[in-house]
């Protein structure tokens, strides 16, 4: 990690700092706050959720902990220190952390105000802030200059992740048809469900959809979208895979091997991807390639190098 600090000092920034380095700093001691006062250590918040939803919880915050933390820290140092793969390196934590506090303010149904729901609709606020801010900045960066080939290639990983997330509301689309009952761990927690049912159908398959075909078409916004896809794939999947850990290590009824199997499988396979996609644009240094004609290159002036 200093070797990588160190390399984004080339970047020749004159100022020391940035509000949307501070904010990414801000957001990583939020999210330790939280896991801090929840279940996980202190038991300040006490969530109005099943057994079986608290144990997920805990999954979840784990993974908040050991991967999310840093990741957000290290891009608000990056940040910090103006360099170029900040805002690419950004979009992954900023975008989980939206998606999953979405959750954490709707999903308990609390029955009064509360001022953990308004720290949580702070902590969703500036997630989503900064993952716009950190996709608009991504637009005047450069970004990694890669072949049509490879190109083409990640184009279908996209496209086969959004898939995935499809195929494993199935059962729900064909539930839909017999008015058959939701999963059993879901059964006291209906709002948890519906509202992920209603992020990943409405809104991860599709944007995830929309940056396979972007990508295919070699737009600027498809080449830069990907770091957005994949390093929320490389976060949220490893959360769930996290949570189906949890269930079993506390004999959840709900709990089962081959889930965690399955999952575990996934989470290995997104992070093969993620290591691939990332790893290079943070060998880059400073220098992570060709700026794209300042982000606005299109599909008539792709890359004609087929190494």
């Amino acid at each position: 990690m200093t070797q990588l600090l160190s390399r984004g000092l080339s970047t020749g920034a004159s100022r020391a700092s940035s509000p949307f380095g501070w904010s990414l700093v801000a957001l990583a001691g939020m999210l330790v706050l939280n896991s801090v006062l929840g279940p996980l250590f202190l038991g300040v918040v006490n969530y109005p959720i099943s057994a079986s939803m608290t144990n997920q919880l805990l999954g979840l915050e784990v993974v908040t902990l050991v991967l999310v933390v840093p990741w957000t820290g290290l891009a608000g140092a990056l940040a910090l220190r103006q360099d170029a793969r900040a805002p690419l390196l950004a979009l992954g934590p900023t975008s989980y952390a939206a998606y999953m506090f979405v959750q954490y303010v709707i999903g308990p149904e609390y029955r009064a105000y509360s001022w953990v729901v308004l720290f949580h609709v702070a902590i969703v606020a500036l997630s989503g802030g900064l993952a716009l801010v950190a996709w608009s900045r991504a637009q005047r960066e450069p970004v990694p200059s890669i072949t049509d080939r490879r190109r083409r290639r990640l184009s279908l990983v996209l496209m086969g992740l959004a898939a995935f997330v499809l195929v494993r509301y199935l059962s729900a689309f064909s539930g839909a048809v017999g008015r058959e009952p939701i999963a059993a761990e879901f059964r006291d927690a209906r709002t948890f469900f519906w509202s992920i049912v209603l992020l990943d159908l409405a809104v991860v398959v599709p944007l995830t959809a929309a940056a396979a075909v972007a990508l295919l078409r070699d737009t600027p916004a498809g080449h830069r979208a990907l770091y957005g896809v994949v390093g929320w794939f490389a976060l949220v999947p490893p959360s769930v895979t996290a949570m189906a850990a949890v269930m079993l290590v506390r004999d959840d009824p709900n709990a089962s091997v081959s889930t965690l199997l399955l999952l575990t499988m996934a989470t290995l396979v997104f992070w093969a991807v993620a290591g691939s996609v990332l790893g290079r644009l943070v060998r880059g240094g400073a220098h992570v390639g060709t700026q794209l004609d300042s982000g606005r290159r299109g599909p008539n002036s792709r890359n004609r190098s087929r190494h």
